[in-house]
C-alpha cells in the first residue's frame, strides 16, 4: 500500500543524482533541500536539519541516496497515501460525524462490488474496530485499507 511505484522511484533517483554533482552517491544539507524543491516539496531549514540528523546514519554530514529514500518514504511519500486515505474516509463516512458505520460499511461494501453478507460485514467491523465502538475511526479505517488492499 505505500510502496514507491517504478516511475516514482526512477524520477527521484533522477532528481537526487542532479544534485549529485560529484557522482559520490550522497548530498548536503543544501542540497536535500534543492533535490525535494525540484520534487515539488518545500522544507524549512530547521526541518531539513532534523531531517539530516534523524537520518544520516554516520553522521557524516552527507545523506546517501538510501538514506534520502527512506526519508523520502516517511516524509513525503506516506503523506500522499494519507492524504489518499483522508479522502477515501470521506466518501465511506456519509454522514460526516467522523466514523464509518456498520450501515455506511455495508454501502461501501456492494459498491466496490464485494458480495458480502451481514454477518461477514460484521466481523470486518469487529476485526478493526480496536475501541470497541461498533464504528470505524480514522485509524481503524487506515487498517481496514491494509487488509483489504
Amino acid at each position: 500500500m505505500f510502496e514507491i511505484g517504478d516511475e516514482e522511484l526512477h524520477n527521484i533517483r533522477e532528481q537526487f543524482a542532479l544534485f549529485d554533482e560529484d557522482r559520490s552517491g550522497s548530498i548536503t544539507i543544501n542540497e536535500l533541500g534543492n533535490v525535494y524543491e525540484a520534487l515539488g516539496h518545500h522544507f524549512t531549514e530547521k526541518e531539513l536539519l532534523e531531517m539530516m540528523n534523524d537520518n544520516d546514519l554516520n553522521q557524516d554530514g552527507y545523506i546517501t541516496f538510501h538514506e534520502f529514500l527512506s526519508l523520502y518514504k516517511k516524509y513525503i511519500h506516506f503523506k500522499v497515501q494519507e492524504e489518499k486515505l483522508i479522502e477515501a474516509f470521506k466518501i465511506c463516512d456519509c454522514d460526516g460525524n467522523k466514523y464509518v458505520t456498520l450501515d455506511e460499511l455495508k454501502r461501501i461494501m456492494k459498491e466496490v462490488g464485494e458480495n458480502l453478507n451481514e454477518m461477514q460485514i460484521r466481523a470486518m467491523l469487529k476485526e478493526v474496530d480496536m475501541d470497541g465502538d461498533d464504528k470505524i475511526n480514522f485509524e481503524e479505517f487506515i487498517e481496514l485499507m491494509k487488509s483489504i488492499i
